[in-house]
């Protein structure tokens, strides 16, 4: 495959830009007690593994719901649930297919405590976890039991990302971080942090990366990357730029925070001094001074209350003119929405909640968190025990022409379809061809350059659309099945350079004698189709 992706790179040619593609929610799963989270181990496509808040993690396999939940820690002793506090996060360690490690976020004691653990995959089944495999690696005191945050992720840089709140305040008056946790460097409490778990630096159960923001003595903490958060409940990464998005639940303002892949991090967002752009009149720090960090998107915080639900950027293979589109929600107002970040700012905010209303019986009652697959498609979690899809409202396929007749083979006339479209970072994209010879191996042909009429410049009897005189040509093998279907499935590699490269593919078919000789030399064709990769 080597010879394919460099041919992929050296084609670049712009892309249009379609307009946005109908959207609904299709119901995938239900039954589930506060479902918080959806992801997926990397590379694996076949399987996503649902948070749920009492302490389990549970698993749809092929779109089944397994009896057996991957995880469960409801009765171990070390979960403390109720309200914002539980199983709150997970992610799989970016080697998860050998080291078999995975990490969770949950609250726990003494009460109020935010743990971070490990976990190992059992030995036998993938299926299941080893409960008795974990190792606690952070342990922080949350004051008030919660503001707790709950995020765990890995970056592009093979680190852990871990989001932890300001650990709250008291009623009646709900005082703006009491204790000043998200400003003061003493505290990992209201901060982001970055976490080698791969190395070990005693007294510690994980190590500090060297290039973190604050690394050496004194405060603030070496472990911290970024701070001023008020909740960050819910952050996640860009899968194809390595970009950060972080939804602060806020005091007077909802916010959605940025960070471009690469940042040295040492942020500071303000918190408790202002919430957004709102100052709050608290003596934290200085309202609107030159190095807080202001949220790309809020909005304000209505008499009822409010509390934003982070969740990611759309990189899936179904809806290719909304990748790069960020959805978000609110869990208080249950509205869904989706923006794009434009400079230090947002555009196409789109309010999708009528859009994305379940279909019936389904309702929602109050958006608590979202995922994704395999494949980059988002997935969003419901307070009712239900997990949803988003999905486009009738099949979209981009970057895919037809072109050419081909020859026909002894069953007929091929026909040579792409599975999905040819985005980048589609880890299975797949070409299917029909009328094949059953179980018999053909020619996959990939150029630069396509002979649109056909020609037959070999003089076998066969139409060839690929240009043989292309700079590129790339011969791959193409098996068939019992029915005379040929199918190659193939990974698009996640490069931003790829998008707008152009690809001409066609197939061509041997035939034993005994069975036909649908031309002179015993080959047929397909027909042509170009690809171009899609942003």
């Amino acid at each position: 495959m080597r010879s394919l992706v460099s041919l992929l790179a050296s084609c670049l040619l712009l892309v249009s830009v379609a307009a946005q593609t109908p959207l609904r929610l299709d119901f995938v799963v239900g039954g589930l007690t506060r479902p918080l989270l959806v992801t997926a181990p990397p590379g694996d496509t076949e399987r996503i593994f649902i948070v749920e808040q009492p302490g389990r993690i549970r698993i749809v396999k092929n779109g089944v719901l397994l009896a057996t939940p991957f995880l469960d820690l409801t009765t171990s002793g070390i979960v403390s649930y109720g309200g914002e506090n539980g199983l709150l996060g997970l992610a799989f360690h970016p080697q998860y297919a050998t080291n078999g490690r995975f990490f969770v976020f949950h609250s726990g004691w003494p009460w109020p405590t935010e743990h971070v653990r490990r976990f190992t995959v059992s030995a036998g089944n993938p299926d299941l976890a080893d409960p008795s495999s974990g190792v606690g690696l952070l342990q922080v005191p949350s004051v008030y039991g919660h503001h707790n945050g709950g995020m765990v992720a890995f970056g592009a840089d093979g680190f852990l990302y871990v989001s932890l709140g300001d650990g709250g305040s008291t009623a009646p008056l709900w005082p703006n971080d009491p204790q000043n946790h998200a400003q003061r460097g003493d505290s990992l409490l209201g901060k982001v942090l970055r976490l080698d778990v791969d190395t070990v630096q005693p007294p510690l159960q994980y190590g500090v990366p060297p290039g973190n923001p604050f690394v050496g003595p004194g405060d603030p903490r070496d472990e911290i990357w970024a701070f001023g958060f008020r909740n960050p409940y819910r952050f996640s990464f860009d899968r194809l730029t390595g970009d950060l998005w972080l939804a602060d639940v806020g005091g007077n303002r909802e916010e959605i925070d940025f960070e471009a892949a690469g940042s040295a991090g040492g942020g500071n967002y303000g918190w408790s001094c202002m919430s957004g752009t709102f100052c709050t009149g608290t003596a934290s720090c200085v309202c609107n001074a030159a190095n807080l960090r202001l949220p790309i998107h809020e909005y304000p915080v209505a008499p009822n209350g409010q509390a934003i639900i982070g969740g990611f950027v759309y990189r899936g293979v179904a809806i290719p003119d909304l990748r790069g589109s960020y959805f978000f929600a609110d869990h208080i107002r249950v509205e869904l929405w989706s923006c794009r970040r434009l400079g230090t700012g947002v555009s196409q905010l789109t309010n999708r909640t009528v859009e994305l209303s379940p279909p019936s019986p389904h309702f929602l009652v109050g958006p608590t968190g979202f995922g994704e697959d395999g494949f980059g498609e988002i997935y969003l979690c419901d307070l009712s025990g239900k997990v949803f899809k988003i999905v486009p409202t009738t099949p979209v396929q981009a970057g895919v022409v037809p072109f050419g007749v081909g020859t026909p083979g002894c069953s007929g006339a091929h026909t040579l379809a792409a599975v999905g479209s040819p985005v980048i970072g589609n880890p299975r994209f797949e070409l299917v061809c029909t009328q094949a010879p059953p179980l018999f191996p053909g020619l996959l042909g990939f150029a630069g350059m396509a002979d649109v009429p056909g020609s037959d410049p070999l003089g076998f009897g066969v139409l060839l659309h690929l240009g043989l005189a292309s700079p590129f040509l790339v011969l791959e093998t193409m098996l068939s099945d019992a029915a005379g279907v040929g199918s190659f499935p193939f990974a698009i590699p996640p490069a931003p350079a790829l998008v707008g490269a152009v690809l001409h593919t066609q197939v061509l078919w041997p035939w034993s004698p005994a069975v036909c000789t649908p031309s002179s030399s015993g080959w047929s064709s397909s027909p042509g189709l170009t690809l171009t990769l899609q942003p």
